[in-house]
């Protein structure tokens, strides 16, 4: 980040919007990729207040940013708190690989338990939390900056 002049307000501010970008997607969905499945499970609900949405990526700029921004907060440590630190951020990235993988894993039998409807229930309320944590990454970024 150096050699590019990047600073980590920077780096937070960017991870921010592409985080909060990626939440306003899935708490707002573009309604014209209804599936034919979507609409028959819609057809047989009561309540259909909910639209069909996008998986949210597991990795990208978003999950580079937060780990960039997360590694940052170790530059002030020395020896063994350094260390442990580092291997900290090692450990929560293999878990997180991990729980994704079971997650992912157990895709098929949540999506008939919670029905297309309740999948996109779940995706919403997804999105208002990328949002949120978005948004604080970019107030991280400007309360560093200023």
């Amino acid at each position: 980040m150096v050699f590019f002049g990047i600073s980590i307000p920077g780096i937070r501010i960017a991870g921010g919007m592409v985080i909060g970008f990626l939440g306003f997607r899935m708490l707002f969905p573009d309604d014209r990729h209804i599936t034919q499945e979507e609409k028959e499970e819609a057809l047989q609900k009561h309540d259909i207040s909910f639209s069909p949405l996008a998986m949210p990526s597991l990795s990208g700029p978003g999950a580079i940013a937060t780990v960039i921004t997360i590694s940052s907060s170790i530059d002030g440590r020395h020896g063994y708190a350094k260390l442990l630190a580092f291997t900290g951020v090692i450990l929560a990235i293999i878990i997180t690989a991990f729980v994704s993988w079971l997650v992912l894993r157990s895709a098929e039998y949540m999506r008939r338990l919670l029905g297309v409807n309740g999948v996109d229930s779940l995706s919403r309320i997804m999105g208002f939390l990328f949002v949120c944590i978005g948004i604080q990454f970019i107030i991280n970024g400007v309360t560093d900056l200023v």
